[in-house]
């Protein structure tokens, strides 16, 4: 293939110009001799593609890409006929010819896609394909919408895919692996009829969706079941089980949401290190402070016969009424996540007994209320202060 079959790649684009065609068509049979020629050097300009793709992977992706960029402008210029006011008696002509032209240079595509099924697979569809492919997609999302919306699956993690599905479509450039992984989630979706939260979680892990704020949805729904345990073995546990839930879910596909990004596996298994690596720290820091300083022993370490939720909320009672300082809460709840355990909570978290101490169940409550009951009466029994009215 020699340099003129290039030359009217190059060339293409200034040869169809609406300005260009204006001046140089005279009459209506002149568009079929352009479309004829046109064909014929689209067969020529074919056998030197077929002839690169011999040779080499990487040579022809530059000619590949002036295609997809002669396409785009040429789309650009049909569009601007369309929306056009001003008209001449071509064209109708002029837009037959456009529309010729998108369909021969997107039959080069296809014949490039047949002879090699990758070298299209990360470059950016052309405007005229991607028209059609991405009103598709979106009608197709607009109906898993409408009939995830009414499952019971958790609304925040719906309008997250939803969400993230409908950034992919509306991406400015979309490549063809782009549309086959919006394709197949969309296809996932469509044929799954009973949702819970928990299957589309294991389907996002599963296709790789990468997207930032799927990331930060699961970092916090992690960081929650770590918070209502109490005890640091606990918390440990909760990681373990995520790593292994994580790990014993089977890849299915090779595309991701953001190609350039790292897989959403291994991000989470970076942060689930890291939590563990964290867990695992305290737990020997407590281990060395009660070696250390003996606060394994009776004396040291004191149990109190009740839930980590009940003592919590019983520090926060002492505090609310005057009676332990509210300055640096979180030392108070500190020294007696320290010093003190509960029969089944032997290293207490002091953020887990802080957070319990507000974040109060209704049963929590009424046992707490209990206890206090029970206090008064033996403080009535023993002292005889039920009749008593302070002055």
């Amino acid at each position: 293939m020699n340099v003129k079959s290039l030359k009217w790649l190059h060339t293409l684009e200034h040869d169809l110009h609406p300005n260009a065609l204006n001046k140089k068509i005279k009459s209506n049979s002149e568009i079929p001799d352009l479309i004829m020629r046109l064909t014929s050097k689209t067969k020529v300009f074919r056998s030197y593609i077929i002839h690169q793709l011999s040779h080499s992977k990487k040579q022809p992706l530059p000619t590949v890409m002036q295609v997809i960029i002669a396409s785009n402008t040429v789309h650009k210029y049909l569009v601007g006929m369309s929306s056009s006011r001003n008209s001449n008696v071509f064209s109708y002509q002029i837009r037959y010819l456009y529309q010729q032209t998108l369909v021969l240079l997107e039959s080069l595509l296809d014949d490039c896609n047949k002879l090699d099924k990758e070298i299209l697979t990360d470059l950016p569809m052309t405007t005229y394909a991607l028209s059609g492919i991405r009103m598709q997609l979106r009608k197709r999302l607009d109906i898993v919408y409408r009939r995830i919306k009414q499952s019971n699956v958790s609304p925040e993690l719906v309008e997250l895919t939803v969400g993230g599905l409908r950034s992919l479509i509306g991406r400015r450039e979309l490549s063809q692996s782009n549309t086959k992984y919006a394709s197949i989630i969309l296809d996932q979706l469509e044929k799954t009829n009973f949702f819970s939260t928990l299957e589309l979680e294991n389907l996002l892990y599963q296709y790789d969706f990468n997207t930032p704020v799927f990331f930060n949805y699961f970092a916090k729904c992690c960081n929650r079941l770590i918070m209502d345990r109490s005890g640091l073995h606990e918390q440990l546990e909760i990681v373990i089980k995520f790593e292994d839930r994580i790990s014993s879910l089977p890849t299915w596909g090779m595309s991701r949401w953001m190609a350039e990004d790292t897989s959403i596996r291994e991000q989470i298994r970076i942060f689930l290190s890291e939590k563990k690596q964290y867990i695992q720290q305290r737990i020997e820091l407590r281990r060395s402070e009660i070696q250390d300083s003996k606060l394994g022993t009776d004396t040291d370490r004191m149990q109190v016969n009740l839930p980590v939720a009940q003592f919590g909320l019983f520090i926060r009672l002492f505090m609310e009424n005057g009676l332990l300082p509210k300055e640096e809460v979180g030392k108070t709840f500190a020294y007696y996540a320290r010093h003190f355990s509960t029969p089944k909570t032997p290293f207490i978290s002091a953020e887990s007994l802080q957070k319990k101490s507000t974040d109060v169940e209704f049963s929590t409550a009424k046992k707490m209320k209990g206890h206090l009951i029970g206090m008064v009466n033996w403080l009535n029994e023993h002292y005889s202060v039920s009749n008593h009215r302070d002055s």
